[in-house]
């Protein structure tokens, strides 16, 4: 689903909140927010076309959004949300975040405000409901991941540059920088924790944001399988003294 511009961003942004997390574990769906339109991608696993269109029904009548639907096996519905490689850009930076709550409007506002200003055509904010799938179920015996009990996953996000030239487009790197983050910074008081396969470098305490109670444990599995500290950089998990 496609809006153009952002004038139906509030509405668009707290139905998706209220209903996609809640709906159906079936339907996964993402919300990208561009300097010129919103994107909604919904996938509806093993359900049809008039399924899915039920469910986001909520969000559908916000608006007059254009509406293409594929029905196909996972690796070819997929493939269709993927940009080819020549036609990314060359840089990117992005900031993760979870949220537990609904964004109330000013943080709404926020992405608006930010996205009216983006810094190229490539600037974004990226979201993605967890819901009550898979991800909320701890497997047996545990794991790393924390943020179980997440409404929805984020990143503010900024791409420029042009593949192939490695100086192509050097005067808008401090731009792009500053934009993110000030971007991150404003939407602070919104969310909490990190991604760790989106590290958040010169984070303060990022074994909490990563890794929150696990912390502790990891650091026993560190030592126990590296207790040199072979493998490590700049935000890798130290082992455990004894």
């Amino acid at each position: 689903m496609t809006w153009p511009g952002l004038g139906d961003l509030h509405e668009v942004f707290d139905a998706w909140q209220r209903v996609a997390p809640f709906t159906d574990p079936r339907l996964g769906t993402q919300v990208e927010v561009h300097p010129d339109e919103i994107l909604l991608f919904a996938v509806l696993a093993d359900g049809s076309e008039a399924e899915a269109r039920k469910l986001l029904a909520p969000i559908l009548s916000i608006g007059n959004p254009t509406v293409t639907v594929q029905i196909g096996g996972w690796g070819d519905v997929y493939a269709g949300f993927q940009i080819p490689n020549e036609d990314e850009p060359a840089k990117w930076k992005f900031f993760s975040q979870f949220t537990r709550e609904p964004f109330p409007e000013k943080a709404v506002s926020v992405i608006q405000a930010f996205m009216e200003k983006a810094p190229s055509p490539d600037s974004n904010f990226f979201t993605q409901a967890f819901g009550s799938g898979a991800q909320r179920q701890e497997p047996f015996g545990g794991a790393a991941f924390p943020h179980r009990d997440a409404l929805f996953y984020s990143e503010p996000g900024v791409g420029w540059g042009t593949r192939g030239e490695p100086d192509s487009d050097d005067a808008v790197t401090p731009i792009a920088q500053t934009w993110i983050a000030e971007f991150s910074q404003a939407l602070r008081p919104y969310v909490d924790g990190a991604y760790v396969n989106v590290p958040n470098i010169g984070m303060a305490e990022w074994e909490t944001a990563y890794w929150g109670r696990n912390f502790p444990r990891l650091r026993k599995v560190k030592a126990k399988y590296d207790p040199h500290n072979v493998f490590q950089y700049e935000q890798s998990i130290p082992p455990a003294t004894l």
